[in-house]
């Protein structure tokens, strides 16, 4: 009920499983994980059990996703896989990659846009006066926690993904000629925010 409101630019949505592609490059990129990482989806990631925190794959209760390599949990949308890939990486690389895809960043856009939130120690300081806990990591991971982005912010990330790692300016401006159409007055040029050299294995 709030017409002057751009949900697409302003409207900030925790992102789910769509974030899972960041972590899987993370992972990559790192080298905590490879191609032919193989993750058992045994349904319940136990590691903090003793401290009371065990989250459990979608499909617990159902099935088991069993083995898994990459690109196969991206297919099944494998949380076991996730929250073991984010454990490896811990909350500072996860957040170091999020921001190279404009996830938590400005893109550029012409229009006031919201920057929304990746999550990491220093939001959680800001917010909690503490890190981010274990639980928090393994949820983030998974495009839970804290992360809040915009549906452009997700435009960007995706399309800087099939760039193999260039990030541009998101814009609406092509160009702009004069009002009799005879000449051109300006004509936008890509402008590249950040860069990552993704090899052609990993991509």
């Amino acid at each position: 009920y709030d017409p002057l409101f751009n949900r697409a630019l302003q409207g900030v949505y925790a992102p789910g499983s769509t974030f899972k592609p960041c972590t899987a490059m993370a992972g990559l990129m790192e080298k905590r994980i490879d191609t032919d990482t193989l993750i058992d989806c045994v349904g319940v990631f136990d590691k903090y059990a003793d401290e009371g925190y065990a989250p459990q794959c979608w499909i617990y209760g159902k099935g088991l996703h069993g083995e898994l390599n990459v690109v196969e949990a991206l297919g099944h949308s494998c949380n076991l896989f996730f929250y073991t890939t984010g454990d490896l990486l811990q909350i500072s690389l996860l957040a170091k990659y999020a921001k190279l895809f404009g996830l938590g960043e400005e893109t550029g856009i012409e229009l006031y846009e919201d920057i929304g939130i990746m999550a990491s120690d220093e939001y959680m300081q800001k917010k909690e006066g503490r890190d981010m806990y274990a639980g928090d990591t393994l949820q983030a991971a998974i495009g839970q926690s804290d992360n809040r982005f915009t549906p452009i912010q997700l435009c960007s990330y995706v399309t800087t993904l099939v760039n193999q790692g260039t990030r541009y300016k998101a814009t609406f401006l092509n160009r702009v000629v004069s009002s009799d159409y005879r000449s051109l007055v300006f004509e936008n040029e890509p402008k590249v925010m950040s860069e990552m050299i993704i090899s052609d294995e990993t991509y």
